[in-house]
């Protein structure tokens, strides 16, 4: 993160007071660019509606705060994106608080959004066979998106973690990978042995076709597990395309996206038995609420089994 970037409609010292704060994220506590990059777009929107009514980042009270959550819902924004936006300024002030740059935290007293319950869309374990096997194997393209699909599927990682994971984090023979997830966490995973055959088949030829069809391969690329024809390693949107673009292949809904292989793997783990704590592990959640929403798409899949087989359901 450039610290002395400028954005349009932040006064200076509120953009000095956000850029040291997003300086914390990054190198102090190790967070994402992309997470980063979302502190800076809530906390730029929230700093120029301050403006817009002469208020600065100090001198912002509980009332300011709540004024512009309210004008966000006038606005159409979506209760889980306000949430969002609230953590990322109650956190913004704790930080201050903490720096002494403000006395207290004026979003202390605003209770936290309730956001609705909503269970994240999975795949039947036959649609996601469908999903696996529906690259083209006639070139080197469909032979890395077949070894993507079964590495994701097997082993739950975010696509973040599968477009960063190096080679040297490959230990195929032991049919063991080491992920590097959210805070440069590091987890070691297990990987199914249908995966560990087609990353092989990918690694032994694929991968240095698509290499050597680049100009000017990129030096990140020859560590990188997954690359691209223009010498890149693949990037999360290059993933989210080439997924949906596979999902429409075989008759599956648009909204096929990377994360979906993520909420596949703990919930069918689930239903063929898996304890939950193992599958928080091997998510790499560090709290165990945050898994235990796989055990309710686990019954609500008990549930339309029931209703679809039972004769008098």
């Amino acid at each position: 993160m450039n610290k002395k970037s400028s954005r349009p409609g932040l006064s200076r010292q509120s953009q000095e007071l956000v850029d040291e704060f997003l300086w914390s994220l990054q190198y102090e506590r190790n967070l994402s660019l992309a997470t980063v990059e979302a502190y800076q777009q809530d906390l730029t929107q929230y700093i120029v509606f301050l403006s817009g009514h002469n208020k600065g980042v100090r001198r912002a009270s509980r009332h300011d705060i709540v004024d512009f959550l309210e004008a966000r819902m006038e606005a159409g924004i979506s209760v889980r994106t306000r949430a969002r936006q609230l953590s990322s300024i109650r956190r913004f002030y704790g930080y201050l608080v903490v720096e002494k740059k403000v006395a207290e935290n004026p979003t202390e007293l605003i209770e936290s959004m309730k956001l609705p319950f909503t269970l994240p869309s999975v795949l039947s374990q036959e649609e996601i066979v469908r999903l696996l096997e529906s690259p083209d194997l006639d070139n080197p393209e469909g032979i890395r998106n077949r070894a993507l699909l079964e590495f994701m599927y097997a082993t739950g990682v975010r696509v973040s973690e599968a477009c960063n994971l190096d080679l040297s984090c490959l230990h195929l023979g032991e049919g063991m990978v080491i992920v590097t997830g959210k805070g440069s966490k590091q987890r070691l995973l297990p990987i199914a042995d249908q995966a560990v055959q087609w990353l092989e088949a990918y690694l032994a030829d694929s991968r240095t076709r698509l290499l050597r069809s680049a100009s000017a391969p990129l030096p990140e690329a020859r560590h990188r597990v997954f690359v691209s024809r223009r010498g890149k390693g693949l990037t999360r949107q290059a993933v989210w395309k080439l997924i949906r673009k596979h999902a429409l292949q075989v008759g599956l809904s648009d909204g096929v996206h990377p994360h979906m292989l993520r909420h596949c793997f703990a919930t069918h783990l689930l239903l063929n038995g898996a304890d939950l704590r193992v599958v928080q592990v091997l998510l790499g959640h560090a709290n165990i609420v945050t898994t235990e929403i796989y055990t309710h798409l686990d019954r609500a899949a008990l549930r339309n089994s029931y209703r679809k087989h039972h004769p008098r359901a």
